[in-house]
């Protein structure tokens, strides 16, 4: 039997928690609405890239943006989260991203020092960066785009994927791996689209190399939105389920301490008919 001081101060601290979690739920909730209105709804950029590539198709043919390299390293970017309730999420995108290849020698980009930490821990050396803010900035995508180029004009890697986690409903998240480049969308536009004459200034493999850019920071504004509306849903749910596991243990310190109070009550009682007993 539970002592009632204990019980009632257990009941206490269970209450100021349940209202904590509240708190913090409305936040995440708050926040989540925040991030779906910032969302752009269409994405004409990579629309135009496509069709920019379809009048190079001699020369993306030979490019190591669209025709990569076999025997380059691959490079993983795992996009994770610094933010607190995501720890399990982290592990799963890094999970998937050994499932998917990233072993040996390979080149590794990570977002954010928790997922730098997993990679350390299984003896990677990481490159890392920031994790994605609310309001995704162009600048955040444009550093991790110039670094991945880099590696690609480098002959470092051969090519490069991305492991995220894809938001599809407040409900239902999915985790993905995303080979970016060398880049297969375009590669089947430019092969399946008739040849035009194009002059292209000031070099074809500068134009190249760019649209290939451009593909690339298009596809990781996508990623790194769906990843933040993924990260306050998650957050919401693991809150919400927090807070309904509190309630249920409160019901039952609840049932508790009642018990234990009406234990003490009938204690007392006896007590005082025995003590009347004993002075009659």
């Amino acid at each position: 039997m539970i002592p009632v001081a204990e019980a009632k101060k257990e009941l206490g601290y269970n209450e100021n928690l349940k209202g904590v979690i509240d708190v913090l739920k409305f936040i995440a909730s708050s926040e989540f609405s925040r991030v779906s209105e910032k969302v752009p709804k269409k994405d004409t950029l990579k629309r135009r890239v496509v069709e920019c590539c379809g009048l190079l198709k001699p020369t993306a043919k030979e490019d190591p943006f669209f025709c990569g390299n076999e025997a380059g390293k691959k490079a993983f970017l795992l996009v994770c989260s610094d933010e607190g309730f995501l720890g399990g999420v982290n592990t799963r995108i890094f999970n998937m991203a050994l499932a998917k290849g990233m072993r040996g020698n390979v080149n590794a980009i990570v977002l954010g020092e928790k997922g730098a930490k997993l990679l350390r821990d299984s003896g990677m050396h990481p490159t890392v960066f920031p994790t994605v803010e609310n309001t995704v900035d162009t600048r955040h995508i444009r550093a991790i785009s110039n670094h991945v180029m880099r590696l690609f004009r480098s002959g470092s890697v051969g090519s490069f994927y991305v492991s995220y986690v894809h938001y599809k409903s407040f409900t239902s998240h999915q985790m993905e791996t995303v080979r970016l480049l060398p880049a297969d969308e375009l590669i089947t536009y430019v092969r399946d689209n008739e040849i035009v004459e194009t002059i292209v200034a000031p070099e074809e493999k500068c134009v190249t190399e760019y649209l290939a850019k451009l593909w690339l920071e298009s596809n990781l504004h996508k990623i790194f939105w769906s990843s933040k509306l993924s990260e306050w849903a998650t957050k919401v749910m693991h809150l919400e389920n927090s807070s309904d596991e509190l309630k249920e243990i409160t019901e039952k310190m609840r049932f508790q301490y009642f018990k234990s109070v009406h234990a003490l009550n009938d204690k007392v009682i006896r007590e005082i008919f025995a003590t009347r007993a004993i002075t009659m």
